[in-house]
């Protein structure tokens, strides 16, 4: 009982010593403040009202120290919800934007079974669609085309059209369009440079939709014959053929292709100096995402790479390997594109007896240095090569390959078809005489001498150095032929004017190696710049042209490049990379790998894209 009482005598007792303090010693006005404060929020967080009547107890250094939290708090938030959406978001193509090319050369002739150089080639490929086309991969694959039917005897091939396709300003395209264009090719009014390969073919019209192709004889490259660009019936019937190349048509042109003409404007001369196209929506294929593609002319390649470097344009149709160095890797994307081109050797001895003799020409073979000029000309962007069957080809065998490098063997193959050097002299010489009696007399020794001719381009120079440094140096005096490039053709092409010629030849990969080295194309205008003859080759390449199927013809792939091999019908080089260099904002080319043409790398040109958009992934 003692207990209870003594504690609540104990409470009384604080509890009054308590209200004696506070009478003593009231409160300060700021705890009063907090304290009803405290009473009229019970919140924890304050309220929009508090937080507005902030700054009103806070200095100078508070407001800034206050600011620069928020700041910080706020990137920082956006730091991260921004890694977040990356991360968790794909970018992909959007519609829109613009792409600047410049092309060497100018526009003459935008019309697919006129077209006869790069620039007329590159915007025909945009502008015009043909029952076939190439891919990215360099594969054939339907275009206006839907399917198509080869017979059993490769003679007769049955084409079915897509369904709802119409030319640029929306007019229907029919078989009609596609009879019309194989029938201007083969009018010789036209003078168009494919006649010949529609030779022998007929062309018929099953129905508006169906259209079939006899063959006289069966030819496997035929399909990709196809690929040539389709013209409008309506548009061109009422124009002459004799003048079909005066028309606006070719400058204006109506076609059927992922790009649709827009405009053009020409120089003070008349030449036209850009050209302007524009997406065209109803693509069978599927709309381009890029809006507008513009072009612009230059007269050589120095000039457009300066464009390029100074970005006034977006992309260069090609680089020369000179001018790689000097162009920035960081802001221009090169392209490594693989190429039907090889740079070879190719003797001609109508021109010099002496290139008729096969171990003469093995000499001269086995003296070049290949790799090196692979080295110093192309700074190694190629490869050595040893036929004229490419990497990616059919029948392309890495087995099949040239003699070594070996000047040594080439000084004594030298020395026993009776060119010996001199005392004093630089060069081989072989005593000569004046004739074949008893009597014959001394002469004065000929001297072991060839005319090697190329191009006036910096690359064809520096090999021809090279192989003349080569040659020299195994005792053969080497002239140089440098012809300017407009000359190159007509003076020296075409009447086949040289003794040993440094050429690039561009090979259609599926109409085979038949143009360029059967015998019966060793005079113009056929392509076998070797004027030599054999038959077990031309028989090779009789074979190779009727196959019907491409297992059929490697055996005579492999005998031909085997023969041209051993009788040494010319030196292959190299097969350059063929670089396409292009602004980092353009996309949508990785896919792109094989050309058969400089116009080919317009081949998905529609999914090509310069602006992006981000989803967020699943």
């Amino acid at each position: 009982m003692f207990g209870k009482k003594s504690g609540k005598l104990t409470g009384k007792f604080f509890s009054f010593l308590k209200k004696g303090k506070d009478k003593l010693f009231p409160p300060e006005p700021d705890d009063v403040n907090q304290q009803l404060i405290l009473k009229l929020n019970k919140k924890k967080l304050p309220s929009p009202g508090q937080i507005k009547q902030l700054p009103k107890f806070l200095n100078k250094v508070e407001k800034l120290q206050l600011v620069v939290v928020l700041v910080i708090f706020i990137l920082s938030g956006l730091t991260l919800g921004w890694r977040f959406y990356l991360r968790n978001s794909t970018p992909i193509p959007k519609m829109g934007g613009s792409y600047t090319e410049g092309l060497v050369g100018f526009p003459h002739l935008v019309n697919p079974i006129l077209a006869t150089n790069d620039v007329d080639r590159d915007l025909v490929k945009l502008l015009f669609s043909g029952l076939m086309k190439f891919d990215e991969q360099g594969e054939l694959v339907p275009d206006l085309a839907s399917d198509y039917i080869i017979d059993a005897e490769q003679k007769l091939y049955t084409f079915e059209l897509r369904p709802d396709l119409k030319w640029h300003d929306g007019t229907p395209i029919t078989v009609d369009d596609v009879l019309f264009t194989v029938a201007s090719i083969k009018n010789s009014e036209y003078k168009s440079p494919l006649k010949n390969s529609f030779a022998g073919v007929t062309a018929t019209r099953i129905n508006d939709q169906t259209i079939q192709f006899e063959l006289e004889k069966p030819f496997a490259p035929f399909l990709s014959i196809l690929t040539v660009g389709i013209i409008p019936e309506y548009a061109w019937y009422s124009i002459p053929a004799f003048s079909a190349a005066l028309s606006d048509l070719n400058i204006r042109p109506i076609g059927s292709g992922p790009y649709k003409f827009k405009s053009l404007t020409r120089d003070t001369n008349g030449s036209i100096k850009s050209y302007s196209l524009e997406a065209y929506d109803e693509y069978h294929l599927g709309e381009p995402f890029i809006s507008e593609m513009n072009f612009k002319f230059y007269p050589d390649f120095q000039t457009g790479v300066v464009a390029l470097q100074n970005k006034n344009i977006d992309g260069l149709i090609y680089l020369p390997k000179e001018y790689k160095e000097i162009l920035n890797e960081d802001k221009i994307n090169f392209n490594a594109l693989h190429f039907p081109q090889y740079t070879g050797v190719f003797f001609n001895p109508k021109d010099n007896d002496l290139l008729k003799d096969n171990t003469f020409r093995q000499a001269l073979a086995i003296s070049i240095d290949k790799q090196r000029i692979l080295d110093e000309v192309l700074n190694d962007d190629g490869q050595v090569i040893h036929s004229p069957i490419l990497p990616g080809m059919i029948g392309y065998d890495a087995e099949v390959k040239s003699p070594d490098f070996n000047p040594e063997d080439a000084k004594t193959i030298l020395e026993e078809l009776g060119w010996k050097m001199p005392e004093q002299g630089e060069f081989r010489i072989k005593p000569s005489k004046e004739n074949d009696t008893e009597d014959e007399e001394e002469v004065a020794p000929k001297e072991l001498t060839l005319k090697l001719t190329t191009i006036d381009q910096s690359e064809n120079v520096r090999t021809a150095s090279i192989i003349q440094e080569n040659w020299q140096a195994i005792g053969i005096k080497t002239e140089l032929n440098i012809i300017a490039k407009e000359k190159m053709r007509k003076d020296i092409i075409e009447p086949r004017d040289y003794e040993v010629l440094i050429f690039g030849q561009v090979v259609n990969a599926n109409s085979g190696p038949y143009p360029f080295w059967h015998s019966s194309q060793n005079q113009y205008p056929g392509l076998n710049l070797s004027t030599l003859a054999n038959k077990d080759i031309d028989d090779s390449l009789d074979i190779i042209r009727s196959a019907k199927t491409d297992e059929a013809k490697l055996e005579p792939l492999t005998n031909f490049q085997n023969k041209l091999l051993e009788l040494n019908f010319a030196i292959f080089l190299y097969n350059p990379t063929y670089t396409y260099p292009t602004a980092k904002k353009l996309k949508g080319l990785d896919s792109l790998q094989f050309i058969n043409l400089p116009a080919d790398r317009f081949n998905n040109v529609n999914a090509w894209y310069v602006k992006t958009k981000r989803i967020l992934s699943n």
